[in-house]
């Protein structure tokens, strides 16, 4: 028997060893993409953000307007830098902001699923996205739509004001 035959063989045991070990686990998924765009929290978040980006290009238009109303050549130019330097620092605070509010949605959904996969027995919780890290998934085994609906149940009875 050659070597690569009998490490084949090897392998294909191996597979069929791990597929039988863990046949009897509960396995479900999630679409990533879906919790997201549908899950309260994150859609508060970022119409916070927006109204923040509002503020923030308000103030930029404020100075522009200050800038270009300037006549004098030497106090135009410190004002136009000084513009420039703001309308940087707003760029940076804003893609430093996107990252806090994408971390502080990704940390609540995370928790959630933890929450969820112990209360209702599931060993593994995998993610699907558009990438491809599921090849195949059994439809009965998408458990999205469960997971953001209590996920939108626990965001309302904390933050009761929300609409």
């Amino acid at each position: 028997m050659a070597k690569g035959a009998f490490s084949l063989r090897i392998l294909l045991f191996s597979f069929g060893f791990l597929f039988l070990s863990c046949s009897n686990h509960l396995t479900g998924y999630v679409n990533p993409t879906k919790l997201l765009e549908g899950y309260h929290g994150a859609i508060a978040k970022q119409q916070t953000y927006i109204n923040q980006l509002r503020i923030w290009q308000q103030n930029l238009d404020s100075l522009a307007a200050e800038t270009k109303a300037i006549t004098a050549e030497l106090t135009k130019r410190a004002k136009e830098q000084q513009l420039q330097q703001y309308r940087e620092a707003i760029q940076q605070k804003a893609v430093a902001e996107q990252q806090r509010l994408d971390k502080e949605t990704l940390d609540e959904i995370n928790a959630y699923l933890k929450q969820y996969g112990k209360e209702k027995g599931y060993d593994f919780i995998l993610g699907a996205t558009e990438q491809g890290n599921i090849v195949y998934a059994a439809e009965g085994k998408d458990i999205t739509e469960e997971v953001l609906t209590g996920l939108n149940q626990q965001y309302d009875r904390q933050h009761p004001t929300h609409p």
